[in-house]
């Protein structure tokens, strides 16, 4: 590979898409930190003449920086392998239910290039395009909006360990608040997107919903480190199901008719959890759950079909549900 090939190589995978930007003093950083030798006037040159033959530009800020247009297609080399590109119309299938539209755009050049690798083959792969889906479970939701900007300040608070300054609307209120976090983590749940953080210098653990912040500005301030702190272990707890007490667990006996089953055999709710036969109509579950709201609005799902047995004080907690709904739709 020639000096200037590999230079140009280098040069172009440093360059970002839109609306990031680079200037051509920190290519050359990268460059120098890649032991790249070239001069600034090389690179200012070499850029000029990239840019006739592929979509690359700059924009009219001082000092100028350099994107690659927002659709462009995602240059790879080697060239994506059909295999390889398949599991990327997978993954583009699957996530769609999963993850805010802001956040699929950033993808979006890899999905499109995976799409024309398969349609450009003629060994049947392309077919499977056509003949697999990725379907939620429930109705069929519209995901929230998100401010790209917010979302992309975020992300970088998180990386950089930095604190952020949101402008963000709780829940059940009409005016706007501010809030300075510091990020602990990223939660995405059923294409809700969550911030895991504290507030300025207190140490328990909040939620902030990213669809209801307005603004975020990225902070020179350190985040507040919480010792000790690990997201898995937050969120085994039960903390994003709604726990009535944090990390408390129950063992759940309930009899489900047998078509309620299948949810739970296909995927179980505790890798113990034990099946058996009532008789032919019902199974009984025995599982190990968290004790949280969640857990009930699952049971309460089955409607009929099912009956808790233990714990005693959630059989009553139902029993006292299912009265008021009687009440609630006038049973005769």
């Amino acid at each position: 590979m020639s000096n200037t090939l590999f230079r140009q190589w280098r040069m172009l995978r440093e360059i970002p898409r839109y609306p990031r930007r680079i200037s051509t003093a920190d290519l050359k950083k990268r460059l120098d930190a890649a032991e790249v030798e070239t001069s600034l006037r090389t690179i200012q040159r070499d850029l000029v003449k990239l840019s006739e033959f592929l979509p690359i530009r700059a924009d009219e800020t001082k000092p100028q920086g350099w994107s690659w247009d927002a659709d462009a297609v995602q240059l790879d080399l080697p060239m994506l392998e059909p295999q390889a590109a398949l599991v990327f119309h997978f993954a583009d299938l699957y996530l769609q239910p999963l993850l805010p539209a802001s956040t699929l755009a950033h993808l979006s050049p890899w999905f499109r290039t995976a799409c024309g690798t398969l349609d450009s083959q003629g060994n049947g792969l392309s077919a499977w395009r056509k003949k697999v889906r990725v379907l939620p479970s429930g109705p069929p939701m519209q995901p929230p909006v998100i401010d790209g900007e917010v979302q992309s300040v975020v992300t970088q608070a998180l990386l950089l360990n930095k604190r952020v300054a949101v402008t963000y609307r709780p829940r059940g209120t009409q005016e706007d608040r501010q809030y300075e976090a510091s990020p602990l983590g990223l939660v995405v749940r059923d294409q809700v997107i969550y911030l895991v953080c504290t507030l300025r210098e207190y140490q328990d653990v909040k939620q902030l919903v990213l669809s209801r912040m307005h603004s975020a500005k990225l902070l020179e301030t350190p985040a507040n480190e919480l010792k000790g702190f690990d997201l898995d272990q937050y969120i085994s707890q039960g903390e994003f199901g709604m726990p009535l007490e944090s990390g408390r667990t129950i063992k759940l006996v309930a009899d489900f008719d047998r078509p309620s089953a299948r949810w739970f055999i296909e995927r179980p709710l505790d890798a113990n959890q034990v099946v058996e036969d009532v008789d032919e109509k019902t199974v009984r579950l025995t599982a190990t759950v968290l004790d949280t709201q969640e857990i009930r609005h699952w049971l309460l799902g089955f409607g009929a079909g099912v009956e808790v047995i233990t714990p005693v004080s959630l059989r009553s907690e139902i029993s006292e549900i299912v009265k008021a709904l009687q009440q609630k739709y006038g049973a005769q």
